[in-house]
């Protein structure tokens, strides 16, 4: 099997979370049977979102030095579990030798793939990774809007969750999941078909079984991605260099917008 190298402590429990997802959703008979992975978990990477706001350090050094480790140490490719990063996801990828899995194009495949007709969808994600544009520019390539939540609420309700004193970086659960719950089913109201948990540490209280609302985890998608390419003995994995559009065929079906993906 393929060794895969994850960046860690961008958040912790989000890192970690996805390591669990790569042991909890492979079909195995034994131990032997889980995919390899190496975790290094540096919390001390600069903030990201921070960084694209201005306020703070670039990560892209700190997130090199690990990615280039995990290069040393022997990994095939690379994940970088935060969806922010991927702003500067380019730059490293350019200071590097092994792939990286870029989850957001696995995310707007999988969406589009289970939603050929979709129009809207709805993006909890960091500011950083709103000003990034980092959903929107990838949603709108292939044809389909983005709702975000409005000004008051992506700084009192979808960052208070994540970064307040009460919120999932302070290690709480519970005010979080009333305030992401809250922002998500207003962006439905809005005419959201589905929403995109668009910050690793959000699906730390918002699940996916929620049957009221279609949640699309990019960290649980890039997890599953990279054990079906394991099992299916996949030629390629979605990486930076992977281009997503629409499907030129599907488009002369009214409504039905489609996917092709070509490396």
């Amino acid at each position: 099997m393929k060794l895969v190298g994850i960046v860690g402590g961008v958040g912790p429990e989000a890192s970690n979370a996805f390591c669990e997802m790569l042991i909890k959703y492979k079909k195995k008979k034994k131990d032997q049977d889980n995919i390899p992975f190496i975790h290094y978990c540096n919390p001390q990477i600069p903030d990201r979102t921070e960084a694209i706001l201005g306020l703070g350090e670039d990560p892209t050094e700190s997130i090199v030095e690990i990615c280039l480790a995990l290069q040393h140490m022997g990994a095939d490719f690379l994940v970088i579990p935060c969806n922010t990063a991927h702003h500067f996801l380019n730059r490293i990828q350019d200071e590097i030798e092994v792939p990286i899995v870029d989850m957001t194009k696995v995310l707007v495949k999988k969406v589009l793939i289970d939603n050929p007709r979709i129009k809207r969808v709805g993006v909890l994600a960091t500011t950083g990774s709103i000003k990034a544009g980092i959903f929107q520019n990838y949603f709108k390539s292939v044809g389909v809007e983005t709702l975000l939540p409005e000004e008051l609420d992506q700084e009192t309700v979808v960052m208070e969750a994540i970064y307040g004193k009460q919120g999932i970086k302070a290690g709480k659960k519970k005010i979080p999941k009333i305030l992401l719950t809250r922002a998500a089913q207003r962006l439905i109201d809005r005419g959201a078909e589905a929403i995109i948990l668009g910050c690793t540490e959000i699906p730390l209280v918002l699940k996916s079984k929620d049957p009221k609302m279609t949640f699309y985890d990019p960290m649980e998608l890039v997890a599953k991605e990279i054990i079906n390419y394991h099992e299916i003995k996949k030629e390629d994995i979605i990486t930076v260099k992977y281009i997503i559009k629409p499907s030129e065929d599907a488009a002369t079906i009214p409504g039905n917008k489609g996917v092709v993906a070509n490396s």
